[in-house]
């Protein structure tokens, strides 16, 4: 390879690694910005009640395709519990030069928790170019529960549009990855996996938006004693898609997603 190129593809990587590193960096600044007193450790108080932000998981990216803008997420605990709680989601957009927020969207009970608590936010900013060339990005919540007999976890994925009027969701709650199943103590134990893909077609539907393919393959595995010995016993994969089209106000997701998501 040109050694020019290496240098320069090597220029590309270190500025993509630092812009994230000052994405987090700037994180306690404008969790302060978008809700003050928080770094004071005051009591916050809106018009849905007291609430306290998580930094933790608080996450932010610059959006790959619209570099002069950040998107952030950050959870807004309004109860907890010993073994459950309660959640918004609130997702900004932020000017990177002016530094002010253009944009900003509180989905109340977003993540909510009841022994399957949420583990990890991520943005996702691949190229959903849903109308014409309007991008959208995803928010992914990932959940999972404490059990090591009956382990469980999964994602899913929320669509965002930033509009001149502000943020809304395009869709919500689509499940892309997902595992459980149970064992003893002992040997026996089942487990199933599922992992799709959600792909922007061609094909333009209602109100210009262009319908979705969501491709989703099972995996699962048994583990028997057989002469003293555990074996693992692989099953063969099963592979389906669905259609995901726009309707009204946004994507509405078939029946079969919505009811059995794993």
């Amino acid at each position: 390879m040109n050694k020019r190129l290496i240098i320069a593809l090597g220029g590309l990587l270190l500025a993509s690694l630092a812009r994230a590193d000052d994405c987090r960096q700037q994180m306690p600044t404008w969790i302060e910005m978008a809700h003050p007193g928080h770094t004071a450790g005051q009591a916050l108080k809106d018009e849905r009640g007291h609430y306290r932000v998580d930094a933790e998981q608080s996450v932010c990216k610059v959006w790959p395709a619209r570099p002069g803008l950040t998107l952030i997420a950050m959870p807004l605990v309004r109860a907890e519990h010993d073994s459950h709680g309660e959640a918004d989601l609130e997702v900004l957009v932020l000017d990177n030069d002016r530094q002010a927020f253009v944009a900003r969207l509180v989905e109340p009970n977003q993540l909510d928790w009841d022994a399957i608590y949420v583990d990890r936010l991520a943005l996702d900013t691949a190229l959903y170019r849903l109308r014409g060339d309007d991008l959208a990005f995803a928010v992914r919540v990932s959940r999972r529960n404490g059990s090591r007999m009956n382990p469980f976890t999964e994602t899913e994925l929320t669509l965002y549009e930033l509009q001149e009027e502000g943020l809304r969701s395009l869709m919500g709650a689509l499940v892309v990855e997902s595992f459980g199943g149970e064992r003893d103590d002992d040997c026996t134990a089942s487990f199933g996996e599922a992992k799709g893909v959600l792909i922007v077609t061609d094909k333009v539907g209602r109100d210009g938006y262009r319908d979705l393919i969501f491709k989703r393959t099972h995996t699962g595995r048994r583990m028997v004693a057989v002469d003293g010995e555990c074996q693992t016993i692989e099953d063969d994969p099963r592979s389906n898609q669905f259609r995901i089209e726009h309707d009204e106000e946004r994507y509405l997701l078939p029946i079969e997603l919505v009811s059995d998501p794993h």
